[in-house]
């Protein structure tokens, strides 16, 4: 289960909003984070939200 929700966040976080909503995005990116830590185990949501910073910075 776990290993699914980082597949579909990490997902997520890669087909973000294009560069021109650079800054949306990588609140988004916060956002899921948190939306995750209610779920899961803090190690998958510190993955799941490295994951996305990186194709935030993109």
């Amino acid at each position: 289960m776990r290993n699914l929700a980082i597949a579909v966040f990490s997902l997520a976080g890669l087909l973000a909003a294009p560069q021109a909503a650079h800054a949306q995005t990588c609140k988004v990116c916060a956002d899921q984070r948190a939306a995750c830590m209610k779920n899961y185990a803090g190690p998958a949501c510190k993955t799941e939200y490295e994951i996305c910073r990186k194709a935030c910075k993109k």
